[in-house]
């Protein structure tokens, strides 16, 4: 007989925890201003790159950088659409005064081949404890990965 009451409760409290009151639709996920490209609608040299070779050289990158938009930032901001905005323009991540003040209009890939190149020397006083990606093919590479994953 007990076991007869168990079952209906059980499946009662089962159902109402999945209920918190609350009848707001989660947020979606923000959409990018621009779809993903495929690798051959890239601008050259990016469209011959080796997208598997800039995951892995983007690999080093994710301990302080993410793509996906809903994890927000982590040591540094989150990338998820920065070819699509001003440099030092992700809400809610506080910048170096030198970024802060960088001047240029938007992320292009040839600026953040400069950029990865050497973060130091590209712009001096910015929070970026990265040494750069020294070989010109896994900087295109990992350029390439970029423009398709960040608009993702």
């Amino acid at each position: 007989m007990r076991a007869s009451y168990l079952i209906p409760a059980a499946f009662a409290l089962f159902y109402l925890a999945g209920c918190n009151g609350n009848n707001e639709a989660a947020p979606a996920a923000e959409t990018p201003a621009v779809l993903a490209p495929t690798l051959d609608q890239l601008p050259p040299p990016y469209n011959v790159a080796n997208l598997e070779n800039g995951k892995s050289v983007f690999a080093k990158c994710k301990n302080c950088h993410s793509l996906i938009a809903a994890e927000g930032h982590k040591v540094g901001p989150n990338l998820h659409g920065v070819f699509d905005r001003h440099p030092a323009s992700a809400a809610k991540f506080k910048y170096s005064p030198a970024l802060a003040s960088f001047t240029e209009d938007g992320w292009t890939p040839e600026l953040v081949d400069h950029w990865l190149s050497n973060p130091g020397t590209f712009l001096p006083g910015n929070g970026m404890f990265f040494n750069g990606i020294g070989k010109p093919d896994d900087r295109r590479d990992v350029i390439a990965y970029l423009l398709i994953n960040t608009r993702k």
